[in-house]
């Protein structure tokens, strides 16, 4: 199971890229701290817009789940 983080420097963009690129299952997205409320939690997003996040954000977490893939990004201001 896929697991990569900022956080503790096993995020690499380019296996990530690589394995929404061939997966089958859906890929769910959060933006923001999940206990504080985000607005953004848990929504469906297409295997596109996970590129661009991919590209665009570089505080990022990815999780394979069982039946998904959970890209988790997040803001300065939910690292301090």
């Amino acid at each position: 199971m896929l697991k990569m983080s900022f956080y503790d420097g096993t995020m690499n963009k380019d296996r990530l890229r690589k394995f929404i690129e061939e997966t089958e299952k859906e890929i769910k997205y959060t933006h923001g701290l999940g206990y504080r409320g985000p607005t953004i939690h848990n929504r469906p997003i297409s295997k596109e817009k996970a590129l661009k996040i991919v590209e665009d954000y570089d505080l990022l977490d990815a999780t394979e789940m069982e039946d998904y893939l959970h890209l988790n990004t997040y803001s300065e201001n939910d690292m301090w």
